[in-house]
């Protein structure tokens, strides 16, 4: 006997989704104190089908009903890519070089005499 694809139970597509929020104070039974003071409102489908294709359009993929676009943020100001120089790193140290001391030249006198620890010179 082949194993069937079960039916799950709520239907996405018939499904309506609410959020619970603050009875309006225009509401008669606002003032009402045997009334509870949140009410189920109707998320608007169409919202979060618009939502959902925002999101993907920022790279984000979740199939859930979280609003990830609430995290991000206006750039305070215009925002420039700006390509980095040439690296101080050489690529066969591990430490980085300094420009000044890569441009050193070592240079040794003939004239001045060399001096071994015992004190003679050469």
């Amino acid at each position: 006997m082949p194993h069937r694809k079960k039916k799950s139970f709520i239907e996405k597509k018939k499904a309506v989704t609410f959020h619970l929020v603050h009875r309006s104070q225009r509401d008669p039974l606002a003032a009402d104190e045997k009334a509870p003071q949140h009410v189920l409102l109707p998320a608007a489908k169409v919202d979060a089908e618009k939502r959902r294709e925002e999101q993907r359009q920022f790279g984000v993929f979740f199939d859930d009903d979280y609003d990830y676009l609430q995290h991000l943020k206006e750039a305070s100001g215009p925002t420039e890519l700006v390509a980095a120089g040439p690296s101080n790193f050489d690529s066969g140290s591990s430490d980085f070089r300094d420009e000044e001391e890569e441009n050193k030249v070592e240079t040794v006198s003939k004239d001045i005499p060399l001096v071994v620890a015992d004190g003679r010179s050469h």
